[in-house]
């Protein structure tokens, strides 16, 4: 016998070992406090039989339950998670239920492309009186899991993380000790304008003092700037405060800097030594994105992410030596995952696909291909970037590629400048799909079916312009459709202002600020549309145009589109509204 007290005290439940006891799949169960939760203890204090195999989480209300709770508790191993709350009509909270249901039905879409399977998620409306019916559905829930048979991402072990630098080995790495504290970078940088705490010149100089310390010993009292203050105090504030995940590695500041200091990248390395004492930025939608990106990096996952495909000309592999291959990156993952702002990412693939086959290009598209890393990188996670970079690397050896094609700028850099640093023998040519079609232009190759008639303006993603150096290609093609008028906001190419989010970690009321700033100047050219070639891009301006905004709306209140999707519609083909 088994003996498991109720969380609220209110009861015993008592049951007996099923002969398959330690095999039983594992179920976590998020129960609302008023309906699913006391129908769990009625079930106990009634003493009705239902198998040991399910963990009760108790929340006032399913509606607070983000998709990332549910993912996380696959990411732990769990075989399959239960939501139960109130009836419909019956939520205390009036529609956090119909909320909930909403939300399964779009975190069962993120576990079939992920390929764990939506089946293994549940929601269930039992009453305060209805023991028997939780018990029936744990009962009936095991035996589907049964069927199905262990999650996938059970018992695949922790990663163990990557030693962090020292703080001497960042600032050498990445020339930080360069630095002259002339401060263009503070006064450049987009975040520091709005918060008098974030110093990019002051958090320099403050961790020069700790490099210092570690290489030739301790200090007096005056090594810290004359606070008194030991460096290890310095450098326990900047690795556990707000600092080091408010920057949006945009490399604004790096443009300015006249000793070619790599902010970005001192930031980014520092996040490794944050992630070691467990904090994580407070990443958007609670992590969720993370969530997912830690299970593509692991083995077992057969993934279904390309539905989207029919109609479209693709092959599984490379059968010449010049075939292109179109990396899709998460797409179809920001599809479900930031719909409620009208992300529409998989219009981006679709239409990428589509540009490629009416250029007389059948690119290679690989069902399993994973999440690139970038965000991961750039949270301070190098050895789950490491995995899947590993992972993307074999698949696309076998698949025989040695060019691809990208529509996401922080997939190309990452493809082009982080996979060589990583991975032996990485040969392989990237290239943003604005550049491809931008020589498809000048050989006369791409040609354009309709006129327009739209006044443009374009956005400069942060990776693909600062890191690439990429700001002719875009700006060539769309010049180029006929009716489409392009015209420069005050800020542009190398001095484009980010669009204020950064590896989903810098968001909230820094990141609002800079987007309406940014949304006003696009407003102010008087054009119809914001373009641009990041389809993250996208849905950050979109997501804030989404909700109240402050002042008048009329004053940033302007059409977000992607690159990829105006050049198809230019071309007649716009297979992402087929």
């Amino acid at each position: 016998m088994s003996q498991e007290n109720s969380e609220a005290g209110q009861g015993v439940r008592t049951v007996e070992e099923p002969q398959d006891g330690p095999s039983s799949p594992e179920i976590v169960a998020f129960t609302c406090n008023w309906c699913a939760y006391a129908g769990a203890d009625y079930a106990g204090v009634s003493r009705i039989q239902y198998r040991p195999n399910v963990r009760l989480v108790r929340v006032m209300c399913t509606g607070r339950i983000e998709p990332s709770f549910v993912l996380r508790a696959f990411e732990d191993g769990a075989d399959g998670v239960l939501i139960g709350g109130c009836h419909e009509a019956d939520c205390h909270y009036i529609s956090g239920n119909l909320k909930a249901r909403d939300r399964v039905e779009s975190t069962r879409e993120l576990l079939d492309l992920l390929g764990l399977g939506g089946e293994r998620l549940r929601i269930k409306w039992i009453n305060a009186n209805e023991g028997e019916a939780f018990a029936s559905e744990i009962e009936d829930f095991s035996s589907v899991l049964a069927d199905l048979g262990p999650s996938p991402l059970k018992g695949r072990g922790e990663v163990a993380p990557r030693e962090a630098p020292t703080a001497a080995q960042i600032m050498a790495r990445t020339g930080a000790d360069l630095c002259i504290t002339c401060g263009k970078c503070t006064a450049s940088c987009p975040v520091s304008r709005r918060e008098a705490d974030f110093s990019p010149r002051r958090t320099l100089y403050e961790t020069s003092v700790l490099g210092l310390d570690m290489i030739v010993g301790p200090q007096d009292d005056t090594a810290a700037g004359g606070s008194g203050r030991s460096p290890e105090s310095i450098r326990g504030d900047l690795v556990t405060g707000p600092l080091v995940w408010e920057c949006l590695t945009c490399r604004t500041c790096e443009e300015r800097c006249p000793y070619n200091v790599r902010f970005s990248e001192f930031v980014r390395d520092s996040r490794m030594e944050a992630q070691g004492l467990g904090l994580d930025g407070k990443p958007t939608q609670s992590g969720q994105v993370y969530s997912w990106m830690r299970m593509m990096a692991t083995n077992g996952l057969v993934q279904n992410r390309t539905d989207w495909l029919d109609g479209l000309e693709t092959k599984a592999e490379a059968t010449t030596p010049g075939d292109v291959m179109f990396f899709v990156g998460c797409l179809p993952h920001f599809e479900v995952s930031h719909r409620h702002v009208g992300s529409d990412s998989l219009s981006i693939a679709r239409d990428s696909v589509a540009l490629l086959n009416a250029l007389g290009v059948t690119p290679v598209v690989l069902p399993d291909e994973r999440c690139c890393g970038h965000d991961l990188l750039f949270a301070g996670d190098p050895a789950r970037f490491e995995m899947l970079a590993r992972r993307n690397a074999g698949l696309i050896e076998r698949a025989g590629v040695k060019r691809i094609v990208i529509s996401c700028p922080e997939g190309y850099q990452t493809l082009a400048q982080e996979y060589p640093r990583v991975l032996d023998g990485w040969d392989v040519e990237v290239q943003h799909i604005s550049e491809l079609l931008a020589e498809r232009l000048e050989d006369g190759t791409l040609r354009f079916e309709r006129d327009l008639g739209l006044k443009v303006t374009y956005q400069d993603p942060c990776r693909l312009g600062r890191y690439m150096g990429v700001y002719d290609p875009p700006r060539a093609v769309l010049a180029a459709i006929p009716g489409v008028d392009l015209v420069e906001m005050e800020h542009s190419r190398a001095d484009a202002v980010c669009c204020g989010v950064s590896s989903w970690v810098s968001c909230g009321a820094t990141s609002k600020s800079i987007q309406m700033e940014r949304l006003a100047e696009a407003r102010a050219t008087g054009a119809d549309m914001l373009v641009t070639a990041c389809p993250k891009c996208r849905i950050h301006f979109r997501c804030a145009l989404s909700g109240k905004v402050p002042g008048e709306r009329a004053d940033v209140d302007i059409p977000v589109e992607d690159f990829t999707s105006l050049v198809a519609r230019a071309m007649g083909i716009e297979a992402g509204r087929g």
